[in-house]
């Protein structure tokens, strides 16, 4: 199966072609930043692409938000270089040794630059976490630990230059086994790097975050290796400050660490969504019986009356290049609306879910379940409106702040806040009313005769209403 199986966002290309920047003349280039916001598919990406370069060379990927209970991140992701390192079959005994020999450098890299740590986890967690067995140690863990007493910061200095000379084997042994690992996978005299992947590093505690980063300045930038670091840069950010103070300059801080930054495209919308939005198993959905492409064949036409089909209005949502469900463009066409970011979508997919799943009905109208959760999320003081039934205030409004998408129906193309109106104004009708409506011979469209209907056939859209109230707390 290849790597790259499933890739609907075109991110095969990408990884090529950040592959020819990083091997081609570009030494300079060790640490790169992928910057996406959460939810965007950093770390599908990160696992095709490092599954993808394990054929032909040493390959690591760390989940650093995994690891950060850990203590000191220095720890864990030398585990998982040694780990991952070893268990690529065509590395040869030479290299095992090299890799015991890294193992032990940094144990006594870590007591140096870490003394406290020996302290906090002990020796047995320790040794369990980067697995270290012999005596020779072992016996640098316990003298570490022994140093942690009164006389610690006296110690410290009075072994700077002990700490310094652990530093330096460690980067040096480092620096052997990735051009031993490289020798060994490459197919051209080692010339490939090896690639180090990080992953979920915006989900990390601050100061473990923080402290990741500065280990792989400090003790992993060596020649041949490349580290590939994925984060939403801005939530990154705000960790910083979290830590050093809301004054502190966040952005020029994380410059330091990377030596370029690349931001994945998540504008194409509709590609987004066909992958991430998944459509609700077990119930059955109405969906407006919109109409999804714009034909000119009469034969592939399902007419919704007997007026001239219409081309589909600029902003109208159909299927072009990507292929949707009726669930998925109505998502769409709100995404596009009400401008919801990345971040958000996830939850607002949960509050959709956990609304239908308290719907106990033959058929549940989706649009209007949608609808509704993104109008809350956006602006609760033009939903209360909306609940309320102010017709007038809310359209005004809606339409100034949110300038809607539309859903085609073949004959013309209808807005979202206007399809949003045909239900309120249902839900807020009496049944006499209605009735004396449905029978009135006038042009209509099929979903405004199917809102009327159901609501005078005892269908409350109120209950809509507060199964979103409630799917809202969720968190």
């Amino acid at each position: 199966m290849s790597a790259w199986e499933g890739d609907l966002l075109g991110r095969a290309e990408v990884a090529e072609f950040l592959q020819n920047l990083l091997e081609k003349d570009n030494d300079d280039i060790k640490v790169v930043n992928l910057d996406s916001p959460w939810g965007t598919g950093k770390t599908f990406f990160l696992e095709r692409w490092s599954r993808h370069l394990s054929e032909e060379r040493g390959v690591v990927y760390f989940n650093a938000w995994e690891k950060d209970y850990t203590g000191d991140p220095f720890v864990s992701l030398v585990s998982a270089i040694r780990d991952q390192l070893k268990e690529q079959r065509s590395l040869s005994d030479e290299i095992e040794d090299t890799i015991n020999d890294f193992t032990t450098k940094a144990a006594k890299a870590v007591s140096s630059i870490v003394p406290g740590l020996a302290k906090v986890v002990g020796k047995g967690l320790l040794q369990k976490l980067i697995s270290v067995e012999s005596d020779d140690v072992a016996a640098v863990i316990q003298a570490a630990t022994d140093e942690m007493t009164d006389k610690a910061v006296e110690a410290l200095i009075v072994n700077s230059e002990r700490d310094h000379e652990a530093v330096r084997q460690f980067r040096e042994v480092f620096e052997k086994l990735v051009k031993e690992v490289a020798a060994a996978k490459s197919t051209v005299d080692g010339e490939f790097p090896v690639y180090v992947f990080i992953d979920e590093l915006d989900r990390c505690r601050p100061t473990y975050a923080i402290e990741l980063l500065e280990r792989i300045k400090h003790f992993f930038d060596v020649p041949g290796c490349t580290f590939i670091i994925a984060t939403d840069t801005k939530q990154l950010g705000h960790s910083v400050k979290a830590v050093y103070g809301n004054d502190f300059d966040s952005f020029e801080y994380l410059k330091r660490f990377f030596d370029i930054t690349y931001s994945l495209d998540n504008s194409d919308v509709e590609t987004w969504v066909s992958v991430n939005f998944d459509v609700p198993e077990n119930q059955s959905y109405y969906c407006l019986s919109l109409t999804k492409y714009y034909k000119t064949d009469r034969a592939s036409i399902v007419w919704a009356s007997n007026t001239k089909q219409v081309p589909p209005d600029e902003n109208a949502v159909v299927c072009e290049d990507v292929d949707l469900n009726d669930m998925q463009i109505v998502f769409v066409s709100l995404f596009k609306t009400f401008k919801v970011s990345l971040r958000d979508l996830k939850k607002i997919k949960s509050h959709i879910k956990a609304s239908t799943s308290n719907l106990i009905k033959s058929e549940i109208h989706f649009f209007l379940i949608c609808y509704l959760v993104f109008l809350k999320n956006a602006d609760v003081g033009l939903y209360e409106h909306f609940v309320k039934g102010d017709e007038k205030i809310f359209s005004e409004s809606a339409n100034q702040k949110y300038p809607p998408w539309s859903l085609y129906f073949t004959t013309k193309s209808v807005s979202v806040h206007n399809i949003a109106l045909a239900y309120l104004n249902a839900s807020n009708a009496r049944q006499k009313d209605l009735r004396e409506r449905l029978n009135q011979k006038v042009d209509r469209l099929n979903y405004q005769t199917k809102v009327m209907l159901d609501a005078c056939n005892g269908e409350d859209y109120s209950k809509y209403f507060k199964l979103v109230d409630l799917a809202i707390q969720i968190k």
